[in-house]
């Protein structure tokens, strides 16, 4: 396995275009709930066997921790792209206190990595995280954030709030995206540039990930609004 991810690496450290980078992730709060321990796993055993629970987080989250260690010095990465969806649209899935007793000591460990390595760390994040963003940002000092919902919170607004410690990315809902028509697609895009892009450390994109069932005339409006795009 270890030499598979050599040579994984190694290729695209040569073959990688000038000045290009990339980015890494592995997640670890959503395997555990998902694959290890399953939801309802998860939500049970937090209450009926902790210890079981903490000691199943401390195992992946290490073997996330020894991946990142392994390729966060490689001269082709250039940050670590962490994603762990924590929430739903009005709270977390756990309480603020088990993210901390159980994810957030290894979110920061791995942020400690990046940045030991004069890299960065974005985190990509599903949800209403309200509670505990600021822990996020002040506490654990991630550098990016990424995942945006109108019903939970507006990119602007939240740029507007964190943007001064934060880079923030993307922003475009996903479901305008998949169901505007171009005009009103280009138009909503256009709103979120001239918010976002005159306060800095903003990167145009999706407020999730590109689905399948985004037509793809959408996808090219956004981009062509972020290329086009000038200050007023």
């Amino acid at each position: 396995m270890e030499l598979r991810v050599e040579r994984y690496y190694e290729f695209i450290q040569e073959n990688l275009p000038e000045g290009m980078k990339i980015v890494v992730n592995v997640a670890m709060y959503e395997r555990v709930m998902e694959h290890l321990l399953g939801y309802e796993g998860l939500f049970y055993l937090i209450y009926d066997d902790p210890d079981l629970v903490k000691v199943v987080f401390n195992k992946w989250g290490q073997v996330v921790y020894n991946f990142y260690q392994k390729v966060i010095s490689l001269e082709c990465v250039g940050a670590i792209f962490h994603a762990d969806d924590l929430g739903y649209k009005t709270g977390t899935m756990l309480s603020p206190e088990s993210l901390r007793k159980l994810f957030f000591p290894w979110l920061k460990e791995y942020v400690s990595l990046a940045h030991k390595q004069g890299k960065t760390f974005w985190y990509h994040c599903c949800g209403n995280v309200g509670k505990v963003i600021e822990e996020l940002i002040e506490g654990i000092k991630i550098d990016a954030f990424h995942s945006f919902q109108d019903v939970i919170t507006p990119v602007g607004d939240f740029q507007k709030k964190y943007g001064n410690k934060i880079a923030v990315l993307g922003g475009v809902d996903v479901d305008k995206l998949a169901r505007l028509d171009k005009e009103k697609l280009r138009k909503y895009v256009r709103t979120i540039l001239n918010e976002c892009m005159p306060r800095g450390r903003y990167a145009l994109g999706s407020g999730n990930s590109i689905s399948n069932y985004i037509p793809v005339e959408n996808y090219i409006t956004m981009l062509e609004e972020g290329l086009t795009w000038r200050k007023s």
